[in-house]
């Protein structure tokens, strides 16, 4: 079976990434900051077996992106109005691919336990689907092995009901639904200063994180 991991990126321009760790640290820090989530998310996902494909926006900075990244991947632009429509469109491209089972995550959970993939991938051998929860309500991967259309509709996104949305979608959609554990997203100062603490304790799960950390 041909498994592959999709990650959706957006490229770390100053002010339009990790906004809401501003003005704890600034536009430049918060761009950094994402820089390093997105490596340390690359090197989670190239210690897998699976193989990788870069959803990005903007569309424009595929080239950028290449030479910010250290492994070969696919990259394909972001399409759809919506984060919803993004993902789906993603998917899509994947299974239009031949990949029997795609797991999607974003990187603002840089230090999720890479086991955690290969429990998806396993899990998405007698299972339709797969979520993983952050504690803020939303979900920092989700994972199918079949094409689905409509599950990533309707969804407030960035918001605490995301998962639960998502999660009824699927069953209302009569889709099986296994989960993994629950773990967090970074998103604002509380969130950072638990990754701080952490990295200090564990730096292997983040380590280009670990080390800007060190520097500011």
């Amino acid at each position: 079976m041909r498994s592959a991991i999709i990650i959706m990126v957006k490229f770390p321009l100053p002010g339009a990434v990790k906004t809401r760790l501003q003005p704890y640290l600034t536009p430049k820090k918060c761009a950094e900051l994402a820089r390093c989530f997105l490596r340390d998310t690359e090197t989670k996902v190239k210690n897998s077996d699976s193989e990788t494909i870069i959803a990005f926006s903007p569309v424009d900075k595929k080239e950028e992106l290449q030479e910010m990244l250290n492994h070969q991947h696919v990259f394909i632009g972001q399409m759809g109005q919506d984060l919803g429509a993004k993902m789906s469109n993603a998917f899509e491209y994947g299974f239009n691919e031949g990949f029997d089972r795609l797991v999607m995550i974003g990187t603002d959970s840089p230090t999720f336990p890479a086991p955690y993939l290969v429990e998806a991938f396993e899990l998405l051998s007698d299972a339709d689907t797969v979520l993983g929860e952050t504690e803020d309500g939303g979900f920092y991967l989700i994972g199918l092995s079949k094409a689905a259309t409509g599950i990533l509709s309707g969804v407030d996104w960035s918001t605490e009901k995301a998962f639960e949305q998502t999660a009824g979608n699927i069953r209302a959609a009569g889709m099986s639904l296994k989960l993994l554990p629950i773990w967090y997203d970074v998103d604002n100062r509380k969130d950072f200063e638990r990754l701080k603490q952490e990295l200090m304790i564990a730096p292997h799960r983040a380590t280009e994180t670990a080390e800007w950390l060190k520097k500011i």
